[in-house]
Parts: C-alpha cells; structure tokens; sequence
C-alpha cells in the first residue's frame, strides 16, 4: 500500500494483485453495478408444474461451494466444477456480497467492550472481498442453473411489490434461462415479451434489449411492456452475467458472451423462419458495448438502436462532458 495514494487507487491496485493481475476484475469492479437485492426473482416450477419450496442455507458448509471462480486475461470465468450439492433458494447478493465487521464476527463470550479501531472496512478489502464474493455466489448459481435444465425445471417471473404496476399487456411473458455457455457454464435469466399467436406476421420485429449499468430485468419491466405494446413486436430483455437470475460474474467480456447467448436464442425461439432483418439490436448505456459486438459479428442484423451509449470509459470516471 502506498500511503501517498488516495483510498480509491489503493483499492484498486489491492484488487489488481489479489485478481492475479487481472484486468478484467478491475474493469469489472469499476462498470458493473447491479441492483442488489434484485428488483424481481424467478419462481422454480418442477416437470410436474409444482413450485419448488425447498431452502438454500448459505450457513451450510455441505451446500455452500467454497471455490471461487476465477478469469482470465480475456474476461472468461474459470469453470472449475464443485463436488459440492446443494438446492432451494440461492443467497442475494447483498447476503453474500455484505462484508461483516469483527462486532457482527465476535463469538458470544467475547468482551463487548474491548473494540478494535479498525472495525471500518478498508475500501481496498471491501473491493476483494465483494470481488471474491461474487464468484462463490456465481458458482452456486451455475450450478443450481445445471441441476435445473437437467430436472426440466421451469420459471415464473415476479416483480418486486415496489415497482409500478405496468399496464395490461395482450401478449405472453415467459420467463427462460439461456444456457449454458459452453466456456463460463452460465446461464442467463431473460424475459420473453411476445406478439400475440393472431398479430403475429412475417414482419413483426423482435427486440434484444441490454439494458444499463444499475438497473435489471425487474426494474425495466414497466418499460418493456409500454415498449412491446406501442410497437407490436417481441422483446427479450435479458441480465448480464452477474445480475439478478443470471449466473456468472459481471466482466465486460461475460457481456459478449451473453449476448452472442440470447442472440441465437432469438433466431431460434422467437424470430419467425429466423430472418435475421427482423432482429433489431437494442443497447442503453453500458448495453451499447454488447450490442455493437454483436452487430460486428452479426453483420445481417435488421438494425442497431444506440441509447444514450458511451463514447468512451473515461467519461465514466472523470468530469470531463
């Protein structure tokens, strides 16, 4: 540590040296921030249509992966498998991510009385340890999301009471897990707005929408459904890796990956005849960055919507408009 230095720089480089070096991790740390706790969750529905009850306990060593999944220079997560098992409820990100402080570590016998002076988490820790913490909660959702597909297990998606009521809306919502990718062993939670079976024509458009930095499928669930209504089309708007349902870590490289994902998943499940003209790309904010990758690889896309994108990372960061 460099004492010259501020807080948020020897955080920085802390995190750098603990990641391996990682660039990534630190690109990481500094773009991606979602909503915690989600503002939705998925509900689990066995083959036989019964809502599966059954508890995650995050306190049980025998359910609980200790391996932490790691990246590599290229943003890929490491898949490294567990032989640990485990099923129910996966934690929040706030119950994993929630660094404690040594009042809430003391055992019970502990003097109450004698505190430490350094009971504030050094920025620098804090940054690691939610780092740290987000690839043991990624490992217990990939591997929840593997158990899952294999059970046939299906979805239902429910909004956080918070949120406004969206209007009534025609169509079907389904709720899905894209998946898994055959690197990270990911899946990724999306939600499937579509037309009307008597609307639907060989023109109707269907919309890939990757939202921005701080907000997730819940949040935008109100919009998705003015935006499905006005313009008669199907939209999928899907989580990045790391985000509400989704599995994986939240790495600009992850984001390439899960949208190639939902790419091929939309010319196979919703395009009509899988007419690539009819695929309109739809990226906001920090969402700009995957949509223009896939629009690159994809060059036959229907069309890119840029909204309000980034020119360029350093705005992010500075004051300088």
């Amino acid at each position: 540590m460099c004492n010259c230095c501020p807080p948020t720089v020897n955080a920085l480089f802390c995190l750098w040296v603990q990641s391996g070096c990682s660039k990534a991790t630190v690109a990481g740390a500094l773009t991606f921030f979602p909503p915690d706790p989600p503002l939705y969750k998925f509900e689990r529905y066995n083959a036989e249509g019964e809502l599966i009850t059954d508890e995650y306990d995050e306190h049980d060593e025998e359910l609980n992966p200790v391996e932490a999944v790691g990246d590599n220079e290229n943003g890929d997560e490491d898949n490294t498998t567990t032989n640990k098992q485990y099923s129910g409820r996966k934690p929040s990100n706030r119950e994993i991510t929630s660094a404690p402080s040594r009042k809430s570590m003391a055992r019970e016998d502990d003097d109450p009385n004698d505190e430490e002076e350094d009971d504030d988490i050094h920025p620098a820790k804090a940054l690691t340890d939610r780092a740290l913490a987000l690839r043991k909660l990624a490992k217990v959702k990939n591997q929840q999301d593997a158990k899952d597909d294999a059970n046939n297990v299906t979805y239902k998606f429910i909004p956080d009471p918070r949120l406004v009521r969206p209007p009534s809306y025609s169509g079907n919502l389904e709720a899905v897990k894209i998946g898994p990718h055959p690197k990270t062993k990911s899946y990724i939670a999306a939600l499937v707005y579509r037309v009307r079976e008597d609307r639907l024509t060989d023109q109707t458009k269907t919309i890939i929408y990757s939202h921005g930095n701080a907000t997730d499928i819940g949040a935008m669930y109100f919009m998705q459904i003015i935006m499905a209504k006005g313009l008669q089309c199907n939209i999928i708007m899907y989580d990045y890796s790391g985000y509400g349902e989704s599995g994986g870590v939240p790495l600009e490289h992850n984001t390439y990956n899960d949208i190639e994902m939902v790419y091929d998943y939309a010319l196979d499940n919703v395009v009509k005849n899988k007419e690539e003209k009819n695929l309109i790309v739809y990226g906001q904010s920090v969402g700009s960055g995957p949509s223009c990758y896939i629009c690159n690889k994809r060059p036959k896309v229907g069309g890119l919507i840029l909204h309000s994108p980034f020119m360029s990372g350093m705005r992010v960061l500075t004051p300088s408009r």
